[in-house]
């Protein structure tokens, strides 16, 4: 398949896309095929306006072409009543079945469903002409281009569609003006020339109408690509500079934002912080690589606990990280850090550097609450965590303490 870069044009070279999805946005076929794709970004960004242009070009088509019925009582007198006959029996049904249909099925076959009209709407005044006797039955090939220009032009077919049916249409007719019996050999070759230009003409009409449809579709398709890549990267850069690189979990920076933003909008929020207990020890006696893989262990299970209860945990610094929860201190504050402290002893990470009898790595938790009549003031709820923490540190460490 050969593909012809006409979107890059419009939308620049370099700037077309460098990824398979934006090059892929860039491309038509010489039958104006954009890649599947963005014919499906297409249908689903103007697939209801075309269904209603469609409808609505159907009642108007089919009301100009019964038109034709009057044409016919003088230029085909002899088959007046089958001319009328076909009309209303075979093409009117057949594009009211199209109209109902349009809105129903997918859109590859309501492409093709117009085709079938159109090509009935063509044949059937072709066929009308070669069996009618009448010596003025070929003034009826003026009909022709406009059904061409109303498939071409109105309802816009695929340009590979338009194309068939042009093709299929313009031979049928230079069969029917070759072969009619009893047509002037005089006017052979001017009908000849009139159908083939005329036809002609729709059909670089479709083809200009759809090129640009196609190449405008495509230049904003990868402008939004590009505009969605661009959010993306945004968004990337922006998770890195809120997350702490070694825990994966929110950093300083992040905390300080949500910190602000729940004391804004929330009613009571709950501060813990906790500290890892004899970590310098911990480092010292196993080295900097295992007290890494510690405090990943321990952010770990510390998110997981913030997440089965609705909070918010973050990387203080050093050993030491922060929870928020929309809790009141006094009826929440000592469940919850009591239940962090147990949850980080029953990791049972061992820890044989430590002075105080106990092998394995604990926490020490303080914590503090806005409350009634509290100051909502993040530096407060910090200090006052803190304090308590340097308090349950003091006390013994493995335990919590209110501030």
């Amino acid at each position: 398949m050969t593909w012809v870069s006409d979107a890059e044009t419009i939308v620049g070279g370099a700037g077309a896309g460098t990824t398979k999805t934006g090059r892929a946005g860039g491309r038509l076929d010489w039958l104006l095929r954009m890649p599947s794709e963005v014919e499906r970004a297409h249908e689903r960004d103007f697939g209801a306006e075309r269904i209603k242009h469609l409808r609505h070009a159907i009642i108007v088509g089919l009301i100009v072409y019964n038109i034709y019925n009057l044409t016919s009582l003088h230029l085909m007198a002899d088959i007046q009543p089958f001319t009328v006959m076909m009309r209303l029996c075979v093409l009117v049904p057949g594009s009211l079945a199209i109209f109902f249909l349009v809105p129903r099925v997918p859109p590859a076959i309501r492409e093709l469903l117009l085709l079938a009209g159109m090509f009935v709407a063509s044949l059937l005044p072709l066929y009308l002409l070669y069996v009618s006797a009448s010596p003025y039955a070929s003034y009826t090939l003026g009909e022709l281009p406009l059904v061409l220009l109303f498939g071409n032009m109105l309802l816009v077919l695929r340009f590979r569609w338009a194309l068939l049916f042009t093709t299929v249409t313009c031979l049928t007719a230079l069969l029917v003006i070759q072969h009619k019996p009893g047509l002037d050999p005089n006017l052979v070759f001017p009908l000849t020339v009139q159908v083939v230009t005329g036809l002609f003409f729709t059909l670089y009409g479709n083809w200009h109408v759809e090129r640009q449809r196609c190449l405008t579709y495509l230049a904003q398709y990868d402008a939004q690509n590009r505009a969605d890549r661009a959010e993306r990267r945004g968004d990337e850069l922006r998770d890195l500079t809120l997350t702490d690189m070694l825990t994966g979990i929110a950093n300083r920076r992040h905390l300080d934002e949500t910190l602000d933003a729940w004391l804004a909008t929330r009613g009571d929020v709950l501060l813990l912080m906790v500290d890892v207990d004899h970590f310098k020890a911990f480092n010292d006696r196993f080295g900097h690589v295992a007290g890494d893989d510690c405090l990943r262990r321990i952010a770990s299970t510390l998110s997981l606990f913030a997440s089965r209860h609705e909070g918010f945990v973050a990387r203080y610094g050093g050993e030491e990280f922060t929870l928020l929860f929309a809790a009141d201190a006094e009826t929440g504050g000592a469940f919850l850090a009591d239940r962090l402290v147990r949850s980080i002893r029953d990791l049972a990470i061992p820890h044989p550097a430590r002075i105080d009898g106990i092998a394995t790595v604990t926490v020490s938790v303080g914590y503090a609450g806005t409350g009634e009549n509290r100051l909502r003031d993040a530096r407060d709820l910090v200090i006052r965590a803190d304090l308590a923490l340097y308090e349950a540190k003091s006390a013994g460490r493995n335990r919590s303490k209110a501030g």
